[in-house]
């Protein structure tokens, strides 16, 4: 396995006795790693490390556990999980409006004096049995102040009246730009409210700056409990993005954090990353932007209709055109162009719109990127290598909901081709992993559950179903570079994390079993017994 490099300090910290997966093709299998400070400094059998040992070197054996990079989530909304908790109701797990109603209920007789009553996380497609409730069952409870209720993908929401009535919405109100107000079979609004008819509803309240600070710490030691050390982010409250980078600079925020600030705040977000051009906890290096919707809600925008809506194709949420502007001057400046893009038509035209920006502004390594890809023609999976475009993509979504709505949406032909992640790997492409959290079916994001759809193509919440096209699933050791080192690539830090390497950022986990080995029902009945971040242990099961 070779020597280890050799240094004049001992080490803070050595972790031995391990089965080392390091995502290192130099190096991709070692017994042990010797951390100084905040970096590892050598990688190698346990006999290597003695001589790093010195009189404050702690020690741990790790009695033959796994030991991993740190996981990276490469898309979440963290922070607004966290204020949506904190300043509203959540509806996770209710599938009927009864328990709904119930909810609600409770929620406006504890806050009297709340002008809006906001909920979050209703998971339209579980809910009675995949039928949409009405304006007049939330009315029913609470008819005199606005009620909205985010559902649990934030592509549509539930609302009451007098929400309809403060937001304008009536009879003759027209649809919004990218947006849709679902209306009944008299013109009247339902009180459902598709894709940017929702956006003039109001974000959940601000906490103080000291209680946000709590969230953050409290948010941040509950992914450490997943082995999770870096995250992407899409959504920070105003002057959220100056607490993260205080209490990080303070060394309070214990995971790595790169925010995605919207592709439409150029010049906010240019000030945003010179205030963190030398961190190493807090970046911003690319912007997002939502060209459609979801499949759920017949909002994916499609090359073909709907195989269950025939003549719907969906539709973008943004004019193309308005939208390579925007990425024209986002790559300009030297940002990352990042973009949802869930049906067909959105991934040709984003793929169209980036080879547009390229051929403008010159071809660099701008690693811009694609989020979701649920549906892609096949003839387009071999320009996200060609072109260089990342493909950024979200495990569970791809069998979480397959009876739900996806085989009917989509039809047996394209389900057969729908979320493919050996194809594009096949293809020569960049794949990185994340949850979408709190987007998706899950009572936390964690990466083990991620992994084992990775691996399995297993359906049904709680993966315990039939495979699903089991032939686009990939390899234990090809999911978890995909959860690591390929998270880092995705946002230019492949040199700093995302292996197990000397010189890399000292962030690692260690699970009770070795999932790499069959069957793959380890990946679930694994656990995090240990978490370092930059070189500190920040959990440790007891």
């Amino acid at each position: 396995m070779g020597m280890p490099q050799r240094i004049a300090v001992p080490a803070t910290l050595i972790l031995k006795n391990a089965r080392v997966w390091t995502v290192d093709p130099r190096l991709p299998q070692a017994q042990a790693v010797a951390i100084r400070g905040n970096t590892v400094a050598a990688v190698g059998r346990d006999e290597e490390m003695e001589p790093l040992i010195g009189p404050g070197t702690r020690v741990l054996d790790l009695r033959g556990q796994l030991l991993l990079p740190g996981f990276h989530d490469a898309h979440t909304h963290w922070v607004w999980a966290l204020l949506r908790e904190w300043g509203g109701f959540s509806l996770y797990g209710v599938r009927t409006v009864p328990e709904a109603q119930r909810i609600v209920a409770a929620f406006a007789r504890e806050h009297p004096d709340a002008d809006w009553l906001l909920g979050s996380r209703w998971d339209a497609n579980r809910f009675q049995g995949g039928h949409w409730p009405t304006r007049a069952d939330l009315d029913a409870v609470v008819p005199d102040r606005p009620v909205a209720i985010r559902d649990l993908d934030g592509h549509s929401a539930w609302v009451n009246s007098a929400a309809l009535r403060r937001l304008g919405y009536h009879r003759d109100a027209p649809d919004p730009p990218g947006g849709r107000i679902v209306r009944d079979a008299d013109g009247e609004p339902t009180g459902i409210l598709l894709e940017n008819a929702h956006e003039a509803l109001p974000s959940p309240p601000v906490p103080p700056p000291e209680r946000f600070r709590a969230l953050l710490r409290e948010g941040a030691a509950a992914l450490n409990r997943l082995g999770l050390t870096s995250l992407c982010n899409n959504g920070l409250p105003p002057g959220g993005f100056e607490e993260i980078v205080r209490l990080a600079e303070e060394g309070g925020l214990t995971v790595r954090l790169s925010e995605w600030p919207s592709l439409e705040a150029l010049e906010e977000a240019q000030a945003m990353r010179r205030r963190v051009r030398e961190s190493e906890h807090v970046r911003v290096v690319g912007l997002k932007a939502m060209l459609d919707g979801v499949f759920s809600a017949h909002t994916a925008w499609m090359l073909e209709p709907y195989a269950d809506a025939p003549g719907n194709t969906g539709f973008p949420l943004i004019d193309p055109e308005t939208l390579f502007l925007q990425a024209l001057r986002a790559d300009a400046a030297g940002f990352q162009v990042i973009l949802h893009t869930i049906g067909d038509r959105a991934v040709r035209e984003a793929l169209n719109l980036l080879a547009r920006v390229q051929e403008r502004n010159g071809r660099r390594d701008s690693r811009h990127r694609l989020e979701h890809i649920e549906r892609a023609h096949p003839d387009d999976l071999p320009r996200f290598a060609r072109m260089g475009v990342i493909a950024s993509m979200m495990p569970q979504h791809a069998t979480s909901h397959v009876e739900d709505y996806v085989r009917s949406r989509l039809g047996e032909a394209r389900s057969a081709t729908a979320y493919p992640w050996r194809a594009l790997l096949e293809q020569g492409a960049h794949l990185c992993f994340g949850s979408d959290w709190p987007a998706i079916d899950l009572v936390a994001p964690n990466p083990l559950e991620q992994l084992y759809v990775a691996v399995t193509r297993a359906t049904g919440p709680d993966h315990r179903g039939a495979p699903w096209h089991a032939e686009q699933a990939l390899s234990a050791a090809e999911a978890i570079r995909c959860y690591t080192l390929e998270g880092a690539y995705a946002e230019f830090t492949e040199d700093r994390k995302g292996s197990i390497t000397p010189g890399k950022l000292a962030d690692l986990c260690v699970l009770s079993q070795d999932i790499l080995e069959p069957p793959p029902e380890r990946i679930l009945e694994a656990e995090v017994t240990l978490t370092v971040f930059d070189g500190e242990v920040v959990y440790r099961k007891e």
